[in-house]
């Protein structure tokens, strides 16, 4: 804990450190913040992919029943077939991203938790200093207050020794 200085106004000495401290803070709260948009932003294109694998696994399957009306191609079902394995692939890279993505912005969160962690223990020193400051002048005050009464208590009794000297 710092030490106060008797002053008329509360001066903190590492104000200029909680100052950092907060930038730092917010700078990474903006980096967290990107990187769960990124999190968002891949499991949202993993989802049209998956919707978009869906939909040719539908094609693939009602091309093979006939339920389309029309004779079954085994070249086109073979061809559907490889699309839907590149999709399945794309949808698997994309997954690996996404776990990247998530591991990022974990990473990213323990640096947050730690920036408010390291700014919150210089505000309780803050705080701590502002209350002994406050002890520190409430001293000052008291010993003044007292010097008052006692220059006025010895005043008076001068003042009474005077009169039974003279009376």
């Amino acid at each position: 804990m710092s030490k106060p200085k008797k002053g008329k106004r509360f001066r903190y000495k590492l104000e200029t450190l909680l100052k950092v401290r907060d930038i730092r803070e917010t700078q990474q709260k903006e980096v967290f913040q990107a990187a769960e948009r990124k999190v968002v932003e891949e499991q949202e294109k993993e989802q049209v992919l998956v919707e978009k694998q869906d939909q040719e696994y539908a094609t693939l399957t009602s091309e093979i029943s006939g339920a389309d009306g029309n004779p079954t191609n085994v070249q086109k079902i073979m061809w559907r077939q490889a699309h839907i394995e590149s999709l399945k692939k794309q949808v698997d890279d994309q997954q690996k991203v996404v776990e990247e993505a998530e591991t990022q912005k974990e990473e990213e969160k323990d640096k947050l938790v730690k920036r408010m962690i390291d700014k919150k223990i210089i505000e309780i020193d803050k705080d701590k200093t502002r209350w002994a400051w406050k002890k520190l002048m409430d001293k000052e005050t008291d010993k003044f207050l007292d010097d008052i009464a006692s220059v006025g208590f010895e005043k008076k009794r001068r003042q009474k020794l005077e009169e039974e000297g003279k009376g």
